[in-house]
């Protein structure tokens, strides 16, 4: 973060790092991760966090047209090759190429593509919060719900499952609904607990329009404890239907070959993993003490 210049002040940078335990977070998140892999993710942590996720809190996070901009910065790097001169762009959108261009090493062309839509589904994700957020749009739970989804990121997270182990599971079986219902649960959980620990800090932002918790309450009645208990509700309903359907998953054996089916289990258990590891950061990290 300091090599690309995306912090002012480098200490309070470090301590703020330490006690989010970006690091951690990144070794919860991919326990099966190899060193250099795990570093990356810290990195990327580093990244997701303080410089761009955070600045949405404050005038950008009301500014579409500004956000529009940056986003298509970034959405811009990923067709860039390897390398690409960006001297004109800002830290952040440098920073994050760098990231991007690192965690496509080794790994094929569908991956690639893939992974780009994910990133692109994300920053769109966050450019829709900025426009709600704007214009103080209400929303249903299942709306918001949906964009939930994909602005926690977690599509860009389980796409790292491979790249950060070194394996990928064949194009055939990542886009089989079984797999792409397993995907979407994982999102659904991950928004869900985000949105419960997170609430106090977005309700003292005065920022109600992208978190589910608020959602229930403004736009449904629910009062603080029932939104609580609905969400915890929706959690288990769709950690049950993970559990149900990953059994269905020695049905994808017939079309692939050994390295494959160790492929899609190594896949399943790394999703497994990551929301073990988010409920485990969400829990213990700085970030959101109260």
């Amino acid at each position: 973060m300091e090599d690309f210049g995306l912090t002012r002040d480098p200490e309070a940078n470090a301590a703020q790092f330490r006690h989010w335990m970006l690091a951690e977070c990144a070794a919860w998140f991919y326990p099966d991760g190899t060193p250099e892999g795990v570093e990356l993710a810290a990195q990327l942590m580093g990244w997701y966090f303080a410089p761009f996720d955070d600045q949405f809190d404050g005038d950008l996070g009301r500014d579409p047209q500004a956000a529009a901009r940056l986003c298509g910065e970034l959405t811009g790097v990923l067709d860039l090759p390897e390398g690409t001169p960006l001297p004109a762009l800002s830290p952040m959108v440098v920073g994050f190429a760098d990231l991007w261009w690192r965690s496509c090493h080794g790994m094929s062309t569908q991956w690639r593509q893939r992974a780009a839509q994910h990133w692109r589904q994300y920053f769109c994700g966050q450019l829709a919060e900025v426009i709600h957020r704007r214009n103080a749009r209400a929303q249903d739970i299942e709306s918001c719900l949906r964009q939930r989804a994909v602005t926690t990121s977690s599509g860009p997270l389980s796409d790292l499952i491979e790249g950060l182990s070194g394996f990928e599971v064949p194009d055939h079986a990542w886009q089989s609904p079984l797999l792409s219902e397993l995907r979407q649960l994982t999102a659904e959980i991950i928004s869900i607990t985000n949105d419960l620990v997170s609430a106090e800090k977005e309700e003292a932002q005065g920022d109600r329009a992208n978190n589910l918790l608020l959602t229930l309450e403004d736009q449904q009645g629910y009062t603080r404890h029932q939104a609580i208990e609905r969400l915890r509700e929706m959690t288990h309903d769709r950690y049950a239907r993970f559990r149900r359907l990953e059994t269905q998953a020695p049905d994808l054996d017939d079309i692939l070959t050994s390295t494959g089916r160790i492929a899609l289990r190594r896949y399943i258990t790394g999703l497994h993993d990551l929301l073990a590891g988010d409920n485990e950061w969400e829990h213990t990290s700085g970030r959101y003490a109260t």
